[in-house]
């Protein structure tokens, strides 16, 4: 028997989000590319969709969290901002701390499936009628 706990993280200020699984995928990957287009790519959504998501975080949190660099050999690359990195690592952190509780919390409902899967066998093997043969 396997128990599991899943939970997924949104932060939001005023009803408008500030992180969650979504712009945090995208961050990651704009980390890991350095491209706004690779990155979306990679997520399989549109460079519109990814600049829009981007630029509407930006406007709720009023402050840039990428930085394109244009030209040059690399033709261009994307970078976050250290607000877009501490963004990123205050998720990721928050992320891990959650999975160490739901991991408690999984043991924890094991534990209580077990007790009551045994304590309904002993009241089943209780209730039990035999079986007499007539002679």
């Amino acid at each position: 028997m396997v128990v599991r706990i899943k939970s997924r993280i949104w932060v939001d200020k005023d009803g408008q989000e500030l992180i969650g699984p979504g712009i945090y995928s995208i961050l990651k990957a704009i980390e890991e590319t350095g491209s706004i287009a690779s990155a979306a790519r990679k997520l399989g959504y549109s460079y519109k969709f990814v600049w829009t998501y981007i630029k509407r975080l930006e406007d709720v949190l009023g402050v840039p969290l990428v930085e394109s660099k244009r030209g040059g050999k690399e033709r261009g690359v994307t970078e976050l901002t250290e607000v877009g990195k501490i963004l990123l690592n205050y998720y990721e952190s928050m992320s891990r701390e959650v999975e160490e509780v739901l991991k408690r919390w999984e043991q924890k409902f094991s534990n209580l499936v077990e007790t009551l899967q045994t304590a309904v066998a002993e009241v089943e093997k209780e209730e039990e009628i035999p079986y007499y043969e007539e002679e």
